[in-house]
């Protein structure tokens, strides 16, 4: 019985091209995907959401690991995927928001991809993955009056208006040093670019941003069986402080001419220190299997200073909670009992601090893992959250998110009898 070359080589191939179309998929992730005001602050609107397997769990996933699970939480949770399959996810999601303040609501409504992913057990000890997701979103539109310069009677609408992002193409490795204890280590390299404008009827004064940095998290887990039946895995997550240069130009033009083109000095933002905790219990039943998950993450983002008056930066909290639920995994008669049927909640505190309330974010989510040529799965999940500073006068922000995802898992290697 052999190992046939032809199949290696086809496999290697295919998960070469998937790198490949992940480093050329770049302008997917480079759509607006939000429509917030929070956005105008910092590097942006932080991605906290998974968009994967999980988000129906409300993205759990620093102690989950399973055979055919792109863990982006932890990269160590890369260490239990099944040594004959080649997985490879791709997400995207919409929301609705309706923005509410004391004199008015918006609705508004974002697209965009979130994920695209490609993982694979490449020996016994070592697990690889490669990846493209966004960090962070920017993207508003502010309309104010403003009276025009030298006159007391004459107005013109100004439109205040930010787009873009950080992106991060990551490469995340786990290793499992003995039985059921797995180091992983993830290589990420940041980059995108945050359009600022203002424009009226006399003038568009733009100020862009670039950014770009490589930035390193590590993470660990230890996975238990107690007898046949249970399962307990623990992880936990380090993301090192990194400090971010944001080379900055400014441009105004006037009548389709450029009065102004310069360079204008660098700005630092930061990347905080984050620690981040979590466990799993699976629990197999008879036929039917239940998971439940947790985390916890920490960001120290006290450490950096913003340069708005109305505005700080506190240390962030996520808290997330899920449960999953299949009838019937081991044994099923139809095609229900395999379904993955999935309930969770979260609450973030955010970085950020608008005049001295810090921005919340309660939602609950529902989901479902539809299984399709075996072992693949399209997931469907829908968070409905509010979120703002829950004070009067404030912004409060009531939404409704549906992702979609797809995990498409292959076999690696194949065997084949030589007669």
């Amino acid at each position: 019985m052999l190992y046939t070359m032809n199949s290696v080589i086809k496999k290697i191939t295919s998960f070469v091209l998937s790198v490949f179309a992940l480093l050329y998929s770049t302008e997917l992730q480079a759509q607006n995907s939000t429509n917030s005001p929070f956005s105008i602050f910092g590097i942006g609107e932080i991605e906290m959401r998974d968009f994967g397997r999980t988000t129906g769990m409300a993205s759990v996933g620093i102690g989950l690991k399973s055979e055919n699970y792109l863990n982006r939480r932890n990269p160590a949770g890369l260490s239990g995927l099944d040594t004959l399959r080649f997985v490879l996810d791709v997400s995207a999601a919409a929301k609705l928001s309706n923005f509410i303040t004391a004199s008015k609501n918006q609705h508004t409504n974002s697209f965009n991809f979130k994920n695209l992913a490609a993982g694979v057990r490449l020996t016994k000890f070592w697990s690889s993955s490669v990846g493209l997701s966004p960090y962070s979103n920017v993207g508003f539109t502010v309309k104010s009056t403003q009276l025009v310069d030298g006159s007391i009677d004459q107005y013109d609408d100004v439109f205040f208006s930010a787009i873009g992002g950080v992106n991060k193409f990551y490469w995340a490795n786990a290793f499992e040093l003995f039985r059921g204890f797995s180091i992983g280590v993830t290589s990420s390299y940041f980059f995108g670019n945050i359009e600022h404008s203002e424009e009226s009827s006399a003038f568009i004064d733009t100020r862009t941003s670039n950014i770009s940095k490589i930035i390193f998290d590590f993470g660990l887990q230890y996975s238990h069986w107690f007898g046949e039946h249970t399962n307990i895995t623990l992880g936990g997550i380090y993301i090192q402080k990194s400090s971010i240069e944001k080379q900055r130009k400014q441009v105004v033009t006037s009548n389709m001419a450029i009065e102004l083109n310069k360079r204008l000095p660098d700005q630092k933002s930061y990347i905080p220190e984050t620690y981040g905790a979590g466990f799993s219990i699976t629990r197999c039943k008879k036929t039917a299997e239940w998971l439940f998950a947790a985390d916890y993450q920490f960001g120290n983002w006290s450490a950096d200073k913003s340069r708005y008056k109305s505005l700080t930066f506190n240390d962030s909290h996520l808290y997330s909670a899920g449960i999953q639920f299949t009838p019937n995994k081991k044994r099923p008669e139809n095609y229900f009992q395999l379904i993955r049927f999935q309930l969770g909640a979260s609450y973030n505190q955010s970085y950020l601090a608008i005049n001295g309330f810090q921005l919340e974010d309660y939602s609950v989510s529902l989901g479902v893992g539809l299984p399709f040529n075996n072992s693949s799965y399209v997931n469907v999940a829908v968070n409905v959250g509010e979120a703002g500073t829950g004070k009067r006068g404030g912004i409060t922000e009531r939404y409704v998110l549906l992702s979609v995802s797809m995990s498409l898992i292959d076999r690696w290697y194949a065997k084949q009898l030589i007669h």
